[in-house]
């Protein structure tokens, strides 16, 4: 039934919203198709960063790995607010491509893709979760299993967007857990968290940690886009 599902509102997206026609970023035409919806200018002007903006403080980190397309600034942000917020989902098939050509140049890939989640509340208001959306859309470009509602947000935590690091560590303590049908398949495995935008990396922190604990032997972080991994000093 699911598998019905979604394909009709694949059907339903294709009519509506098809792609290929406008620069998901300038929104200018495109005179070509474009997989990642990105017109030549705006492939120029990206900040494409496909290193590990974190490196210096990966054993902060339960996840082994993080592999970001771009730097988080301007172009990207105008995106993934235009998916998040902006009521348009089927940007989220893109920005997919985009994160497959990321994944591509690495030596291993995963076992499974799995969504960072939201809230059920958070749910209901915005009708979508954009990281279960391209973890969808990211597993069928590139063949990989993605495991849906592996992972579940047990507390609607308050807007972390002003804390720093710490807090938002805090904040998130507890706050997500494996679900039970996963628990047996993840164990030894090679798991890839798929997020839109990872700016502290607490929030991928927090899932890598569950994860890990239920048995998953390597998890890597897969997103959009990345903060520079700039730490304020701790005073």
């Amino acid at each position: 039934m699911n598998e019905l599902i979604s394909a009709f509102t694949e059907r339903v997206l294709d009519t509506v919203f098809p792609g290929g026609i406008y620069c998901i970023c300038c929104g200018d035409s495109l005179e070509e198709a474009s997989g990642h919806g990105l017109c030549a200018k705006c492939v120029e002007k990206m900040p494409w960063a496909p290193e590990n903006p974190f490196r210096k403080y990966m054993e902060e980190f339960a996840f082994d790995e993080l592999y970001p397309c771009l730097r988080y600034g301007l172009h990207s942000r105008r995106i993934m607010n235009a998916l998040k917020n902006g009521g348009r989902p089927y940007l989220a098939r893109n920005v997919a491509y985009s994160l497959v050509e990321r994944l591509s140049i690495e030596e291993e890939l995963p076992d499974f893709l799995v969504a960072v989640p939201s809230h059920p509340s958070k749910m209901l208001r915005r009708g979508y979760n954009q990281a279960e959306l391209l973890a969808h859309y990211t597993a069928g470009l590139a063949g990989l299993d993605y495991v849906r509602g592996a992972l579940i947000k047990t507390e609607n935590t308050a807007s972390m967007r002003l804390a720093d690091a710490r807090k938002r560590r805090s904040m998130l303590a507890k706050s997500f857990a494996v679900s039970e049908e996963f628990k047996e398949k993840c164990a030894g495995g090679f798991v890839c968290l798929v997020d839109d935008v990872v700016t502290t990396g607490s929030t991928a922190d927090a899932c890598a940690r569950v994860l890990k604990e239920a048995g998953a032997e390597k998890v890597c972080v897969l997103c959009y886009a990345a903060s520079s991994g700039y730490r304020k000093p701790e005073e």
